[in-house]
Protein backbone atom coordinates (compact mmCIF):
# COMPACT_ATOMS: atom_id res chain seq x y z
CA UNK A 1 0.00 0.00 0.00
CA UNK A 2 1.33 3.31 -0.92
CA UNK A 3 1.95 5.82 1.65
CA UNK A 4 0.28 8.97 2.10
CA UNK A 5 1.76 11.74 2.75
CA UNK A 6 0.79 15.89 3.53
CA UNK A 7 0.58 18.22 1.17
CA UNK A 8 -1.17 22.27 1.33
CA UNK A 9 -4.30 23.10 2.93
CA UNK A 10 -4.22 19.29 4.34
CA UNK A 11 -4.80 17.89 1.18
CA UNK A 12 -2.99 14.25 0.99
CA UNK A 13 -1.89 12.14 -2.31
CA UNK A 14 -0.16 8.76 -2.86
CA UNK A 15 3.44 9.03 -2.00
CA UNK A 16 5.72 7.37 -5.02
CA UNK A 17 3.21 7.46 -8.12
CA UNK A 18 4.45 8.99 -11.12
CA UNK A 19 2.13 11.62 -12.66
CA UNK A 20 1.11 13.14 -15.45
CA UNK A 21 -0.29 16.70 -14.99
CA UNK A 22 -2.19 19.23 -16.88
CA UNK A 23 -3.70 22.67 -16.18
CA UNK A 24 -5.08 25.42 -18.16
CA UNK A 25 -3.72 29.06 -19.00
CA UNK A 26 -4.31 31.29 -21.84
CA UNK A 27 -2.19 33.33 -24.27
CA UNK A 28 -3.10 36.46 -25.98
CA UNK A 29 -2.63 36.40 -29.93
CA UNK A 30 -3.52 39.78 -30.89
CA UNK A 31 -7.34 40.64 -29.68
CA UNK A 32 -8.09 36.53 -29.57
CA UNK A 33 -7.25 34.96 -25.51
CA UNK A 34 -6.66 31.28 -26.78
CA UNK A 35 -6.41 28.52 -24.31
CA UNK A 36 -3.40 27.07 -23.73
CA UNK A 37 -3.20 23.45 -21.77
CA UNK A 38 0.24 23.80 -19.91
CA UNK A 39 1.01 19.82 -19.47
CA UNK A 40 3.96 18.04 -17.20
CA UNK A 41 5.53 14.67 -17.19
CA UNK A 42 8.07 13.76 -14.23
CA UNK A 43 9.55 10.17 -15.56
CA UNK A 44 13.01 8.53 -15.09
CA UNK A 45 15.60 9.44 -16.95
CA UNK A 46 18.32 11.93 -16.66
CA UNK A 47 17.45 14.99 -14.72
CA UNK A 48 16.88 17.58 -17.01
CA UNK A 49 14.19 20.22 -17.36
CA UNK A 50 12.71 20.78 -21.09
CA UNK A 51 9.57 23.07 -22.54
CA UNK A 52 8.34 22.37 -25.40
CA UNK A 53 5.15 24.25 -28.05
CA UNK A 54 7.20 27.24 -29.04
CA UNK A 55 7.78 28.83 -25.74
CA UNK A 56 9.21 32.44 -25.96
CA UNK A 57 12.98 33.08 -24.76
CA UNK A 58 10.63 34.43 -22.05
CA UNK A 59 8.34 31.30 -21.25
CA UNK A 60 11.59 29.00 -21.44
CA UNK A 61 13.31 30.80 -18.53
CA UNK A 62 10.45 29.77 -15.93
CA UNK A 63 11.87 26.44 -15.91
CA UNK A 64 14.56 28.53 -13.81
CA UNK A 65 12.64 30.61 -12.62
CA UNK A 66 10.06 27.66 -11.18
CA UNK A 67 12.97 25.03 -10.19
CA UNK A 68 14.31 28.05 -7.90
CA UNK A 69 11.37 29.31 -6.67
CA UNK A 70 10.12 26.25 -5.53
CA UNK A 71 13.71 25.13 -3.75
CA UNK A 72 13.80 28.28 -2.25
CA UNK A 73 10.42 27.39 -0.62
CA UNK A 74 11.63 23.82 0.63
CA UNK A 75 9.93 21.79 -2.29
CA UNK A 76 12.60 19.62 -3.46
CA UNK A 77 11.55 18.51 -6.89
CA UNK A 78 12.97 15.01 -7.47
CA UNK A 79 15.60 14.65 -9.81
CA UNK A 80 14.10 13.18 -12.75
CA UNK A 81 13.28 13.81 -16.27
CA UNK A 82 10.32 17.06 -16.38
CA UNK A 83 8.85 17.50 -19.82
CA UNK A 84 6.41 20.55 -20.09
CA UNK A 85 4.39 21.22 -23.17
CA UNK A 86 2.41 24.29 -24.06
CA UNK A 87 -0.32 23.26 -26.29
CA UNK A 88 -1.26 24.34 -29.00
CA UNK A 89 1.92 23.77 -30.19
CA UNK A 90 1.51 26.40 -33.10
CA UNK A 91 0.84 29.32 -30.93
CA UNK A 92 3.46 31.48 -29.86
CA UNK A 93 3.83 31.84 -26.01
CA UNK A 94 5.00 35.18 -24.70
CA UNK A 95 5.26 36.45 -21.32
CA UNK A 96 6.31 35.29 -17.93
CA UNK A 97 2.60 34.18 -17.05
CA UNK A 98 3.06 30.92 -17.69
CA UNK A 99 5.03 30.73 -14.45
CA UNK A 100 2.38 29.90 -11.84
CA UNK A 101 0.60 27.64 -14.52
CA UNK A 102 3.99 25.36 -15.16
CA UNK A 103 4.39 25.13 -11.59
CA UNK A 104 1.67 24.13 -10.67
CA UNK A 105 1.49 21.44 -13.61
CA UNK A 106 5.02 19.92 -12.12
CA UNK A 107 4.07 19.98 -8.67
CA UNK A 108 1.11 18.07 -9.30
CA UNK A 109 3.46 15.98 -11.90
CA UNK A 110 5.68 15.49 -9.14
CA UNK A 111 3.00 14.09 -6.53
CA UNK A 112 2.77 17.41 -4.50
CA UNK A 113 -0.68 18.41 -5.57
CA UNK A 114 -3.72 16.14 -6.70
CA UNK A 115 -4.05 16.69 -10.52
CA UNK A 116 -7.60 16.67 -10.05
CA UNK A 117 -7.46 19.91 -7.95
CA UNK A 118 -6.09 21.14 -11.01
CA UNK A 119 -9.23 20.36 -13.32
CA UNK A 120 -11.44 22.74 -14.84
CA UNK A 121 -8.87 25.69 -13.26
CA UNK A 122 -7.45 28.49 -14.95
CA UNK A 123 -4.08 29.31 -13.85
CA UNK A 124 -1.89 32.73 -14.37
CA UNK A 125 1.31 34.40 -12.94
CA UNK A 126 4.86 35.46 -12.92
CA UNK A 127 7.06 33.98 -9.80
CA UNK A 128 10.15 35.66 -8.48
CA UNK A 129 12.93 33.55 -7.31
CA UNK A 130 11.71 33.78 -4.15
CA UNK A 131 8.23 32.14 -4.35
CA UNK A 132 6.10 35.62 -4.11
CA UNK A 133 3.27 35.70 -6.84
CA UNK A 134 3.96 38.61 -8.95
CA UNK A 135 1.31 40.24 -11.26
CA UNK A 136 0.45 39.70 -14.70
CA UNK A 137 0.05 43.10 -17.07
CA UNK A 138 -1.83 44.17 -20.08
CA UNK A 139 -5.02 42.46 -20.73
CA UNK A 140 -5.27 40.30 -18.37
CA UNK A 141 -9.30 40.52 -17.07
CA UNK A 142 -9.39 38.84 -20.80
CA UNK A 143 -7.87 35.76 -19.66
CA UNK A 144 -10.37 35.56 -16.91
CA UNK A 145 -13.80 36.20 -19.41
CA UNK A 146 -12.62 33.16 -21.28
CA UNK A 147 -12.04 31.22 -18.68
CA UNK A 148 -15.83 31.60 -18.01
CA UNK A 149 -16.45 30.77 -21.57
CA UNK A 150 -14.60 28.16 -21.18
CA UNK A 151 -16.46 26.67 -18.13
CA UNK A 152 -13.76 27.01 -15.72
CA UNK A 153 -14.64 26.09 -11.81
CA UNK A 154 -12.38 29.01 -10.79
CA UNK A 155 -9.03 31.06 -11.61
CA UNK A 156 -5.61 31.43 -9.70
CA UNK A 157 -4.08 34.70 -10.37
CA UNK A 158 -1.62 36.76 -8.83
CA UNK A 159 -2.73 38.74 -5.53
CA UNK A 160 -2.10 41.63 -7.30
CA UNK A 161 -4.22 41.31 -9.42
CA UNK A 162 -7.12 40.22 -7.48
CA UNK A 163 -9.43 43.68 -7.68
CA UNK A 164 -9.35 43.26 -11.56
CA UNK A 165 -10.16 39.91 -11.36
CA UNK A 166 -13.15 40.91 -9.40
CA UNK A 167 -14.44 42.89 -12.47
CA UNK A 168 -15.30 39.25 -14.28
CA UNK A 169 -18.55 38.51 -13.13
CA UNK A 170 -19.78 35.13 -12.60
CA UNK A 171 -16.10 34.15 -11.92
CA UNK A 172 -14.77 32.88 -8.82
CA UNK A 173 -11.01 34.03 -8.83
CA UNK A 174 -8.28 33.27 -6.24
CA UNK A 175 -5.24 35.26 -5.37
CA UNK A 176 -2.03 34.03 -4.22
CA UNK A 177 1.30 35.91 -2.95
CA UNK A 178 3.69 32.91 -2.64
CA UNK A 179 3.94 29.55 -4.08
CA UNK A 180 3.76 27.97 -0.33
CA UNK A 181 0.26 29.54 -0.65
CA UNK A 182 -0.88 27.28 -3.83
Amino acid sequence: MAEQIRIWEGLYLQKGIRLFASVLSAAISGMEVCPVQVEADVSSGLPCFTMVGFPSTQVKEAQDRVRTALKNNGISLPPKKVTVNLAPADLRKEGAGFDLPVAAAVLAASGFIEPQLLRNVMVVGELSLNGEVRSVSGRAAKKWIRARELGCRYCIIPFENLAEGALVKDMKVVGVQNIKKF
